[in-house]
């Protein structure tokens, strides 16, 4: 269809299309929403696609666009007038559609169109509107008679102006015929509301997990109780540290100027008895130990010098060394009470554990850990001691003994052995529904399921899930190796993660999305380690990250395998850590030669 020319139907009406692409999508963190893939594809490819179908021309309004509302990020009613202003005078009807539609299609448009053409020599009425399945207006899936839209928008200007207007404005005062349309109305405002459909890009699969999953919920427990959790609020000081004066050093406290005249007893850590030095006199104190009261100053021995007098006690004086040094801790040198050990989203590790006995803390605020049970499938499978020779299709499993440690890495408490699960449906519903054939779980327990997740006609695991009842969260990911990954909430609560069966693959997405997941039912904030590495456009892959074996180079840097084998490990041997690189093209090209990759430890 050209410019001014003719709808598909026979009746001689012109018919635009105003695609809006603005907005700054605040509740998907500002991504570039037009070009957001679902199900592997540019929203505004789909919009668009259906547009051309069905008009002749087609004008898109945002950044990058045919047009721009002025000023820029002044609302869709100015996007509105921004689009009709680029349309010719010769349509006569006028598609008006968000770009944030994935699900839209031609029939959607034409069923828009129908609704509204035989009103196009009458002026009622003015619009025809999408309902959506849950009887919803879709104020941004409509089609307008033109003169109608411009004498909408003709008023606002009158009355205020369109900028800032709400869509809604537009539509009022207006007689407009409402069309259910179901699905093809349904928009992309939050991450979840990409759950479930399909493929998305690497960099979104947390915010995706952490819009489509609920938090574990929080619990209360001693430190050493919640080491690997994470924490739900503030640790803070309940005791100063030190609780009091304490010497850092096996040396002498003493009182006044030097020299002092040694007298009392020697003071040892745990000695809680009351002492008081006087003027001019030490005393020898242990590392650890309350200093006496009215105590100025510790030395350490090697700081000192201790000589008999003739007659009374031995005489402590410093040496040159010692100058202006003190050995004596005063209350809350490390930390006052109420002070702020670690923020909210920190993993308790043990370190974290230990500094919260030492500040009087009974119990710590967290979620988690996150119980992972590790269960393998395939008939091909055969255990990872099985002999050799090996019958004739079958391998031995080489991931499922060593997968614990990578979930463990990612921040998982694995429950015991990996099991196994046959490639049957009835055991597949077993594992999947909780029956006696199941692991034993809890609600919010994940279960990590290797393989089963291509899509072919080996596929038993989503037929599975449907007659579950679970929901689907993530199916699918732009990245290789690993892509074939899907994430779903079952029934009774648990969550599944199931990994590819190719052992690279299924380590990669452990190491990627199973860390995105315990963050998300969690609450962990991690800092990504960013490093930068030579030629890494060249080694990016379009409209897909890639996940490589990274090695250190020996001058702090890392060396990135370009070419990698997912049916075995051994592209792995020696590399410690897994390097993310950017896709390299299409919707979500972030790969430049000087970018960024993010560095996991994977094991």
């Amino acid at each position: 269809m050209t410019d001014g020319g003719t709808s598909d139907s026979a009746t001689a009406v012109a018919v635009g299309a105003i695609v809006l692409t603005g907005g700054r999508a605040s509740r998907l963190g500002g991504v570039d929403k037009a070009r957001l893939a679902v199900a592997g594809r540019p929203m505004v490819e789909a919009v668009l696609g259906a547009a051309r179908a069905v008009a002749g021309p087609v004008r898109t309004v945002g950044p990058g666009g045919d047009t721009r509302e002025d000023p820029p990020h002044s609302g869709p009613v100015a996007g509105i007038a921004a689009g009709l202003r680029a349309l010719p005078p010769s349509v006569d009807l006028v598609v008006v559609v968000a770009c944030d539609l994935p699900d839209l299609d031609a029939a959607t448009l034409r069923a828009l169109l129908a609704a509204l053409r035989p009103a196009a020599t009458t002026h009622a009425p003015g619009a025809a509107l999408a309902v959506d399945v849950a009887g919803h207006d879709q104020y941004l899936l409509a089609v307008w008679d033109r003169r109608a839209l411009a004498a909408r928008l003709a008023a606002l200007e009158a009355s205020g102006g369109v900028s800032g207007r709400p869509v809604r404005a537009l539509y009022d005062d207006e007689e407009v015929v409402r069309v259910p349309v179901g699905d093809p109305a349904r928009d992309v405002d939050t991450w979840a509301d990409l759950a479930g459909h399909g493929p998305v890009a690497l960099p979104h699969v947390g915010a995706v997990l952490r819009a489509g999953l609920t938090p574990l919920p929080a619990d209360v427990r001693p430190p050493l109780a919640a080491v690997g959790a994470v924490l739900t609020s503030p640790l803070v000081a309940e005791d100063p540290m030190p609780r009091g004066p304490v010497s850092a050093m096996d040396g002498y406290a003493l009182a006044g100027p030097g020299p002092w005249r040694l007298s009392g007893t020697a003071r040892r850590a745990g000695d809680g008895s009351s002492a008081r030095l006087t003027h001019g006199t030490a005393v020898p104190i242990a590392t650890g130990a309350l200093a006496p009261a009215d105590c100025d100053r510790v030395l350490r021995h090697e700081l000192v010098t201790v000589t008999p007098a003739p007659s009374g006690p031995p005489v402590v004086a410093a040496l040159p060394g010692g100058d202006g040094v003190n050995d004596l801790r005063p209350v809350g040198e490390d930390w006052p009470v109420g002070h702020e050990l670690a923020p909210a989203g920190v993993e308790l590790d043990a370190a974290l554990a230990s500094a919260a006995l030492s500040a009087g803390v009974t119990g710590v605020p967290v979620r988690g850990p996150v119980r992972a049970t590790l269960v393998t499938t395939g008939d091909e499978v055969l255990p990872a001691d099985t002999p050799s020779p090996l019958p004739p299709g079958r391998i031995r499993d080489t991931v499922g003994p060593l997968l614990g440690g990578v979930l463990a890495r990612a921040g998982f408490a694995v429950a015991g052995p990996p099991g196994h699960c046959p490639d049957t449906p009835a055991a597949v519903d077993a594992l999947l529904g909780g029956g006696s054939d199941s692991v034993d779980a809890t609600p919010g327990d994940v279960l990590v399921l290797v393989g089963a997740t291509g899509r072919g006609v080996a596929d038993l695991l989503r037929p599975a899930l449907a007659r579950a009842g679970a929901r689907i969260v993530l199916d699918g990911v732009r990245v290789r190796p690993g892509g074939s990954q899907l994430v779903a909430v079952l029934a009774d609560g648990r969550v599944l993660l199931a990994l590819p069966g190719n052992p690279l693959a299924a380590v990669s997405a452990a190491a990627t999305t199973g860390r995105a997941l315990v963050d998300a039912l969690t609450g962990r904030q991690r800092t990504p380690v960013l490093t930068c590495v030579p030629r890494v456009a060249e080694l990016a892959a379009p409209h897909r990250s890639r996940i490589l074996p990274a090695r250190p180079d020996g001058a702090g840097g890392w060396h990135l395998a370009g070419r990698v084998r997912t049916a075995h490990l051994a592209d792995l041997a020696g590399a410690p850590a897994l390097a993310v690189v950017p896709e390299g093209g299409g919707p979500d090209a972030d790969a430049a030669a000087d970018d960024p990759v993010e560095i996991i430890d994977w094991i």
